[in-house]
């Protein structure tokens, strides 16, 4: 699903960031259902774009980090994943938690998005 070098729109971005926490939130009915206005409120945040009701760009880029660690533990626990896929996504949740920014979530999803690939 790697998109390559060309720009992701606003639009891609969040369809990511959706199709991934859902990777995780099948295993667990009672999570919140995923959405890509989530991540879509928070880059238009982030560009001065945003609802004062939405929160800081600080709150929303917390609650975005919770989420996917949730669903990637989820994950790591319920797939039978092979050992190369399951330290990428033990990296993912170390590298999650330095991101500063929608556009740093992204590039670590596209490439979470690769290791769940099979198990989709």
């Amino acid at each position: 699903m790697k998109l390559g070098k060309e720009e992701k729109t606003s639009e891609t971005k969040g369809m990511l960031y959706e199709a991934y926490l859902n990777r995780g939130f099948r295993f667990d009915r009672r999570k919140r259902r995923a959405s890509k206005m989530e991540l879509l409120n928070l880059i238009n945040t982030e560009n001065g774009k945003g609802f004062k009701y939405h929160g800081s760009a600080d709150k929303q880029l917390a609650e975005l980090k919770k989420r996917l660690q949730e669903a990637t533990q989820l994950m790591i626990k319920h797939l039978d994943l092979d050992s190369v896929n399951e330290q990428a996504l033990h990296n993912f949740l170390q590298e999650l938690e330095t991101t500063n920014s929608a556009d740093e979530i992204v590039e670590l999803i596209d490439e979470a998005l690769y290791f769940t690939q099979e198990n989709k």
